[in-house]
């Protein structure tokens, strides 16, 4: 017998359950995805909200070294002396560790003004920070490397956006993206290899938490 109000019921328990502090236990990345339905859109409220809390500030954490680590390793060694754009930057912690870095440049951009404040007030050398939403972004720049940190998960169509995005690549530029190793991220890697080409890929264990991650090079097709 259909039962709709223990359907309520069970939906209502499972929205109190992801009300915890659930960060401490996997990437807000996800909790966001889980309560967004259909990947609907994240208002600009939630996320400055999230900032102004402190709910992102587990990303300069150790347990998330190996994986930037990895992330700034790539932009160097594919492309030193890069100019950079760093798709969904929040508050410049990937600005922060290039900053002793030999780039060119470096461009971060975010939907939440909350976060781009905290990042310009952290007053990087080299670093511009924007508020910008990704799937309007616009610019005249070509840059040689756009980092995809942890971003495609809020993306309808993640390929799509990443194949507008690629026409910002200077000649020979590189796409880094970083995604959690979970249903929907294999998902989506599956989907970008029609449109892209991966040059490398690793897979980031924390041995502490389990948390794993993939990050990888990627060029079109």
């Amino acid at each position: 017998m259909f039962d709709s109000n223990g359907i309520v019921s069970t939906a209502r328990r499972l929205k109190k359950i992801m009300e915890w502090p659930i960060h401490k236990f996997m990437p807000v990345a996800i909790k966001a995805w889980i309560m967004q339905p259909n990947n609907a859109s994240i208002s600009n409220k939630t996320w400055n909200d999230e900032y102004d809390s402190g709910a992102w500030d587990y990303l300069s954490s150790t347990k998330e070294v190996g994986r930037y680590s990895v992330i700034v390793g790539y932009c160097l060694h594919f492309k030193p002396a890069a100019r950079i754009l760093d798709v969904g930057c929040g508050t410049g912690i990937l600005a922060r560790w290039l900053s002793n870095a030999a780039i060119s440049s470096y461009q971060g951009i975010d939907l939440s003004e909350a976060a781009i404040e905290k990042a310009r007030q952290s007053n990087i050398q080299r670093a511009e920070f924007a508020v910008a939403d990704v799937t309007t972004f616009q610019t005249s720049q070509l840059f040689d490397v756009i980092v995809f940190n942890e971003v495609l998960y809020y993306l309808r169509n993640p390929d799509d956006y990443l194949g507008r995005f690629a026409r910002y690549l200077a000649p020979g530029g590189i796409l880094v993206v970083s995604m959690w190793h979970h249903a929907d991220g294999i998902n989506t890697w599956k989907r970008l290899r029609a449109g892209f080409e991966e040059l490398d890929r690793v897979r980031i264990v924390h041995v502490q938490s389990g948390l794993r991650w993939n990050v990888a090079v990627l060029i079109p097709r």
